[in-house]
């Protein structure tokens, strides 16, 4: 199918150069509808001519399992916070009692730390919940997943990062940023796990049938 430019009921374009906060700069073409006399660049809909390159999907495989990572690691440490929640509050029941935000959790773990004569796993509690402030997990954890990922390459790692109640907030990192993201949550959530102790359920798979490579 041939690409029409630009696109329908669009009767303006620009060709457009803009400087990175990292320095590098991006060249593409941006087209905008008649009616439309501004507009913010965190909220536009990236694409290519002609369609994503072979290139594009490598770099999008790369790209995707990094944030898969930091979306995995997100869901293990609210899982971890649920289950600790549920054991320090002596309730026998499901993960519906404590059907929390991120944020209503992280609260009502700090509150169980409020106190005189708090018991060991309360006072540990307390350090694991102040590393994970020092940290910026969720920070870190939100920008990556509330954000419009620009997932072409020759980009760079950009994204689009929408705060509540703010206007659109463009972000260049790296790879390796989103590396660090993930580990620092995946160690969040070992964290706050360890202090379960063996207070809770395991499942535990077998050891894999050795292969003919091993």
């Amino acid at each position: 199918m041939t690409e029409q430019w630009p696109v329908p009921g669009h009767k303006f374009w620009y060709k457009t150069n803009i400087r990175l906060e990292n320095g590098s700069q991006l060249d593409f073409d941006l087209t905008l509808p008649g009616a439309l006399s501004t507009f913010d660049l965190s909220t536009v809909r990236l694409g290519r001519h002609g369609g994503a390159t072979n290139t594009d999907r490598l770099f999008q495989a790369r790209l995707n399992a990094r944030i898969g990572a930091v979306t995995v690691a997100g869901g293990h440490v609210e899982t971890a916070m649920k289950r600790l929640l549920l054991l320090l509050r002596e309730e026998s029941g499901g993960f519906s009692l404590v059907d929390m935000t991120w944020t209503d959790l992280h609260r009502a773990l700090a509150a169980e730390c409020d106190g005189p004569d708090l018991d060991p796993r309360r006072i540990r509690l307390a350090r694991v919940l102040a590393w994970g402030e020092d940290k910026q997990v969720k920070r870190r954890r939100d920008n990556v997943v509330h954000a419009y990922w620009w997932s072409f390459d020759g980009c760079g790692v950009v994204r689009s990062r929408f705060h509540r109640r703010q206007d659109g907030q463009m972000m260049v990192g790296s790879m390796e940023d989103l590396e660090e993201d993930a580990g620092l949550l995946f160690e969040y959530a070992d964290r706050l796990d360890d202090l379960l102790g063996e207070d809770w359920p395991r499942a535990m798979l077998p050891v894999p049938e050795p292969t003919e490579e091993e």
